[in-house]
């Protein structure tokens, strides 16, 4: 597999090489890969025994405490292209409390389910199609889950709040709401019956939001954060945003 440098889409560079990072200008925290047996109690079918890896996350890259400083954390995810039975591969649905993350897509295409069930029995779920230089913001104490959908690899630039907390609480539902799968040589999105009553997934003019919280596409999101960071006050409130 040829070596994909990410730095025109993400900000600085990242080298990556067969699904893993071979080099970074910025030193990262930690490296987790997220294997079937983490996984498989939030699968469409639980009894699969692969892929082996779904995707790895990097964790807390930074250069001399920048964004330390500015009290934000950035973070890769690394989803591979594949199925895991009919469903496409996919991260962990977990949910962030109290603060909003921005996601962006720095190689590849996919998918993003959101969901949030503390307002509504039926739940507010958002579904997202993605491509690169996408940019979404998951608002506080949604769970998140990104779907790989094309046939190469994924990968997904996370800003957080650097006391953002995930929370863990989706193997007793056996994950999200719905399913990304692919049938038929196309992909649809199919309903999880352990949800009794949900609402169907919503689309938002993502063009309209980013515009009101002076997002722009085309340039890496990290790069407006440290540019314009007083308008980015959102990120760092609790609370503070809602789609």
């Amino acid at each position: 597999m040829a070596k994909i440098d990410l730095k025109k889409s993400l900000g600085f560079s990242v080298i990556i090489e067969n699904g893993e990072i071979l080099e970074s200008e910025l030193i990262y925290e930690s490296k987790n890969s997220v294997g079937i047996d983490n996984i498989k109690h939030q699968l469409l079918n639980s009894e699969i025994t692969c892929p082996e890896v779904f995707y790895t996350k990097y964790t807390g890259f930074d250069k001399d405490g920048i964004y330390k400083e500015k009290g934000i954390k950035v973070n890769l995810f690394l989803v591979q292209a594949n199925l895991a039975g009919i469903e496409f591969v996919k991260t962990k649905g977990l949910r962030m409390s109290k603060y909003a993350r921005i996601l962006e897509v720095v190689n590849g295409a996919g998918t993003i389910q959101m969901q949030n069930f503390e307002k509504s029995y039926e739940g507010d779920i958002i579904t997202v199609s993605l491509k690169k230089d996408s940019k979404v913001i998951v608002p506080p104490d949604y769970a998140v889950c990104i779907s790989n959908t094309r046939s190469n690899l994924l990968v997904i630039n996370e800003i957080v709040h650097e006391d953002g907390l995930e929370i863990d609480e989706l193997d007793d539902m056996n994950g999200m709401a719905y399913y990304v799968i692919r049938k038929n040589a196309k992909q649809e999105i199919v309903r999880n019956p352990t949800y009794r009553m949900v609402n169907p997934p919503r689309r938002v003019k993502w063009e309209n939001v980013l515009g009101k919280m002076g997002i722009t596409l085309k340039t890496p999101i990290i790069k407006q954060i440290l540019r314009k960071y007083d308008k980015f006050d959102w990120l760092f409130k609790e609370n503070s945003i809602s789609i």
